[in-house]
């Protein structure tokens, strides 16, 4: 079981537990969406003539497993694989033999890292945005059921203006609006397809780049893959 970027000799054990860590646990949650990121990769392979029609079928098959059995609990990445970039492709090799191994062609582990991340971020920035409304609608709901209820406004720890326990409520619906605002710009800077950019130079193959944006359900592509680099970690902490 080697990894993607093995390259015929042995790392030192401590080296190995301090770069990757606990990278295989955090990638298990995003196993989904790395074979998803594969699966429009494997799509673009198709279409520019990599991939023949009977491979590009076979490795989506595989890949929609990966997805079943991550579902079912039954997809385990181990200590020995890293991250989830290897599992995949090392089941799909198990799978399919050296047709496994095309799915790396015009890819790098760097742009299917941010790839595999931009689309989980994507879900769960949805899910806040939705989650956050819901909360809205509690607050307002409170604030209407309390609106004449009488509530004290305090201003250096004396009591000074009367007030009501509905404008109390109805300020934390007005705050999470403001907070919703952020969180839709976020998810528009994070909603771009990293892959072509490789180990952040590109590739010397005329990919498709559009292409797997559109299949992924990407707004537009990260033109720069330099940048793509640059934003590792950046726009995270705008999500955060």
């Amino acid at each position: 079981m080697a990894q993607l970027w093995q390259k015929g000799y042995d790392v030192n054990k401590e080296i190995l537990q301090f770069t990757v860590g606990n990278d295989h646990e955090l990638d298990q949650l995003m196993v989904k969406h790395d074979a998803l990121g594969s699966i429009g990769h494997a799509m673009m392979l198709n279409k520019i003539g990599i991939l023949s029609k009977t491979e590009i079928k076979k490795t989506k098959q595989e890949l929609k497993k990966v997805i079943s059995l991550w579902e079912e609990g039954k997809f385990k990445i181990k200590m020995e694989d890293e991250d989830s970039h290897t599992a995949i492709e090392n089941y799909l090799i198990a799978k399919l033999g050296n047709l496994g191994k095309k799915i790396h062609t015009a890819r790098s582990r760097n742009d299917q890292v941010v790839v595999m991340t931009r689309l989980y971020t994507k879900d769960k920035t949805l899910d806040l945005i939705n989650y956050s409304l819901s909360l809205v609608e509690t607050f307002v709901k409170q604030a209407k059921k309390y609106e004449f209820v009488p509530m004290p406004g305090y201003t250096h720890t004396q009591r000074a203006m009367p007030s009501s326990a509905g404008m109390w409520f109805g300020q934390y619906a007005e705050a999470i609006l403001d907070d919703i605002k952020i969180l839709k710009c976020a998810y528009e800077i994070n909603d771009m397809s990293p892959l072509g950019s490789a180990a952040g130079f590109g590739v010397n193959i005329n990919i498709d780049r559009e292409y797997t944006a559109k299949v992924l359900g990407f707004q537009k592509v990260q033109n720069n893959p330099m940048y793509v680099s640059y934003t590792r970690g950046k726009i995270e902490s705008n999500i955060l």
